[in-house]
């Protein structure tokens, strides 16, 4: 397994690695690197798994440290930002110069309905029965917009780096103002009839207490959805 994919949408670039344990071999990811002890066998596999993927982008992997409050960033270049994300079997990372950099990437489960309580505000949710009422559409097509406002609110709350953010009243997301580009279609038809395509898309969200707008990217593949955030 390794390197997934990467891009360039101009304000950053992201890249996505997909994990193995049995091929994290650390001389892989440049001469000498230190890997710190973890208890988790899984925890070190992220932890390489995401300094290959940096190196892999052009990143120096030794270059990569933490905030206080967890953040991460790169100690010779301040002026850049970088965002982190695991799932299961993957691992995303986000490169700008942009101060307000977020990215999120999650593998579909069902368990999401059962959480949905936690993020998503009476205003969301409201906007989603409107769009499903009356509808026929693929079982999948809830689940995956509740991952889009799950991985959106992820990515805000990285890019902000404000404890105790309140996902369902500080982050606001506004899914059903999709712009889709050529390979996907916009509102209703879009949330209806293309969520289980491979498909890419661009919406708005919000942190509301201080009005700072981002723009949402998001990538949708067979197993997991990936969202990068930047401000306006």
């Amino acid at each position: 397994m390794g390197l997934v994919y990467t891009g360039d949408l101009g304000t950053y670039r992201y890249g996505v690695w997909k994990m193995d344990t049995e091929q994290q071999d650390v001389g892989n990811v440049s001469p000498d690197f230190p890997v710190p002890e973890f208890k988790s066998a899984h925890r070190r596999t992220e932890f390489i798994s995401v300094r290959r993927l940096a190196l892999a982008m052009g990143v120096d992997p030794s270059d990569i440290d933490y905030t206080v409050s967890g953040k991460p960033l790169l100690r010779s270049l301040p002026e850049t930002h970088i965002s982190i994300s695991h799932s299961r079997r993957y691992a995303a990372f986000m490169v700008s110069k942009q101060v307000y950099t977020g990215i999120d990437i999650e593998e579909f489960s069902e368990r999401i309905l059962r959480v949905r309580s936690r993020f998503m505000s009476e205003e969301e949710e409201s906007k989603l029965r409107q769009l499903f009422v009356g509808q026929a559409y693929p079982a999948e097509a809830e689940l995956i917009a509740l991952y889009l406002h799950w991985c959106s609110k992820e990515a805000m709350y990285k890019a902000l780096d404000i404890p105790s953010l309140d996902f369902k009243q500080d982050l606001k997301v506004d899914i059903c103002g999709i712009n889709g580009g050529d390979n996907s279609a916009t509102g209703d038809n879009f949330l209806l009839g293309n969520f289980l395509k491979k498909i890419q898309g661009r919406f708005k969200a919000c942190y509301t207490p201080k009005q700072i707008r981002f723009n949402i990217d998001f990538f949708i593949r067979e197993d997991f959805v990936l969202t990068c955030c930047s401000s306006e």
